[in-house]
């Protein structure tokens, strides 16, 4: 038998067990994920393929995240913040091995959401427009991380944008600014649209010069 297959018929076994000990009420689900999480990131220190390192990590984000949330803060849920920040995590730990641009637009993104889902459930107020501010900061920092030695700045004008939409949520939220909201938003986000179309094919159009 070739090593290959030596080490997924180990694999195999080891899942039965657990799954074994499952049934016989020795394990729960969420310690069985995290046991066969940790046998697949040893497959992966061990044979150096990728699948086994995806598998072992969203394992182990699921079960860290159902850990803490059986274990911890009963009164809050977590998974949401948790699970995000550990698959931004792995994103950008991804984008740090590969330097994938689209890992580092998650690995930016996902905390950022994940905090805000946090946010919201400790706090009871208005807390939408934090959700914009966190999201500005993580677009620039994508831009400052990579686009920005290309010259590239959409990330950076929709930074800006997400600012914008945070000052405005904050403010409608404290009741300062006196209109129809929503109806503000509805004719300012296709004027963006167009800004941001006529800047790409300003760009466009100057690079091919």
């Amino acid at each position: 038998m070739e090593r290959k297959d030596y080490t997924l018929g180990i694999i195999l076994i080891f899942i039965g067990v657990m799954f074994f000990l499952l049934n016989l009420n020795v394990l729960t689900f969420n310690w069985v994920l995290l046991i066969l999480a940790i046998a697949f990131l040893g497959a992966y220190i061990y044979k150096r393929q990728m699948g086994y390192l995806a598998s072992g990590l969203v394992l182990l984000a699921i079960a860290i995240v159902s850990l803490i949330d059986d274990y911890t803060f009963t009164n809050v849920n977590i998974k949401g913040f948790v699970f995000l920040w550990i698959i931004g995590i792995i994103s950008l730990f991804m984008y740090s091995k590969y330097r994938t641009k689209g890992y580092l637009v998650f690995g930016c993104i996902l905390p950022a959401i994940g905090t805000y889902t946090l946010i919201d459930e400790l706090y009871y107020g208005d807390t939408f427009w934090v959700l914009f501010l966190f999201l500005a900061l993580a677009f620039y920092i994508i831009y400052g991380v990579d686009y920005r030695k290309y010259g590239v700045t959409w990330p950076r004008t929709l930074s800006i944008i997400m600012i914008v939409l945070s000052l405005l949520f904050l403010l409608s939220s404290k009741t300062v600014v006196q209109f129809k909201f929503w109806k503000f938003i509805s004719y300012l986000w296709p004027i963006l649209l167009v800004i941001i179309g006529i800047r790409i094919v300003y760009n466009m159009n100057k690079l091919n010069k």
